[in-house]
């Protein structure tokens, strides 16, 4: 009988070593993401030769969409249709620096795959990139971008077997070489770091002996009315370690913060529309600038569907 424990387990080793991960946007996934200190909304692997296989190699004779083709097919008419693009370009002060958002960004794209095929999803990359950071720069993330899809398409040596402990370090190890191989030691490091640390953490807790800790999805312990905030700090640190709490303690004080710019929003709102003396585009005008002004960028969709903009 496989247990929920077993279960997390097997998940926890297919998340350390897999080379790729698909990202959902939900909020448990995110909480227990936090504790784990990893570097997604909640991974579902898959294994690089079945993403981009057969359902590429039957579109690749017909012919190349452009980057508004794409967009309209994905976001208009396909699964992406009503999600922003997770992660970032990595730009900063004009150039492209390592960061774990870039390989955030290349994953949501690959969520396509199928849709439209991978030589379509580059002609994606390349045009969001240069409208966002112009041709030069975009030129360089497109050559990430290749290196990276080359990492996914990457056939290993060695086989992970999850019943067989002894193959995880060869897996793993192969895996990290060819990493920084192909792309190279700042980027393997930037998109990889967190998770082979992960690794090697979750392989020394079963060295060691100890039980595991307890599902960080489950059971998160949390603030709220009537609860002291030092209770729950503690508890945190006793089921989680330091880190993990500090992380959840940096949740804890965003997620208040988005609440309470929310709420501002919508007593605004509320207060617009009660406005007499404005027109209704008048109202409009003014509640999207008070959003733009105390939401980030990444936010203004989210809002907007929540006040039934």
């Amino acid at each position: 009988m496989v247990t929920r424990g077993k279960l997390a387990a097997g998940v926890a080793v297919a998340t350390a070593i897999a080379a790729t991960s698909i990202w959902t946007i939900r909020q448990r996934a995110e909480q227990a993401s936090v504790v784990r200190g990893d570097d997604a909304w909640g991974a579902l692997q898959t294994a690089p030769e079945t993403v981009g296989g057969a359902s590429e190699l039957a579109t690749a004779s017909q012919p190349a969409m452009t980057a508004e083709q794409v967009r309209t097919r994905l976001f208009r008419d396909g699964s992406l249709v009503g999600t922003e693009p997770a992660g970032e370009w990595c730009v900063t002060q004009g150039k492209l620096k390592p960061c774990l958002g870039l390989r955030h960004r290349f994953e949501y794209y690959i969520l396509g795959v199928g849709e439209v095929t991978v030589q379509d999803l580059r002609v994606l990359v390349q045009d969001e990139a240069a409208t966002a950071h112009g041709p030069e720069l975009a030129s360089q993330i497109l050559s990430i971008w290749d290196k990276y899809w080359q990492l996914r398409r990457h056939e290993y040596r060695n086989a992970f077997v999850q019943n067989d402990r002894s193959t995880w370090m060869p897996v793993f190890e192969e895996q990290r070489a060819v990493r920084r191989q192909i792309l190279g030691a700042d980027w393997a490091a930037a998109f990889f770091a967190d998770d082979e640390a992960h690794f090697k953490e979750y392989v020394a807790q079963l060295e060691s002996g100890l039980p595991p800790p307890p599902d960080p999805g489950e059971a998160v312990p949390q603030m709220g009315p009537g609860k002291d905030a030092a209770a729950v700090r503690a508890e945190r640190v006793a089921r989680y370690g330091e880190a993990a709490a500090a992380r959840l303690d940096k949740a804890d004080e965003e997620w208040a913060d988005w609440q309470r710019r929310l709420a501002g929003a919508r007593t605004e709102w509320d207060r617009l529309r009660a406005a007499n003396n404005l027109s209704e585009e008048q109202r409009r005008q003014e509640i999207n600038a008070y959003i733009q002004a105390n939401f980030k960028q990444d936010e203004l969709l989210r809002v907007q569907a929540l006040l039934h903009l």
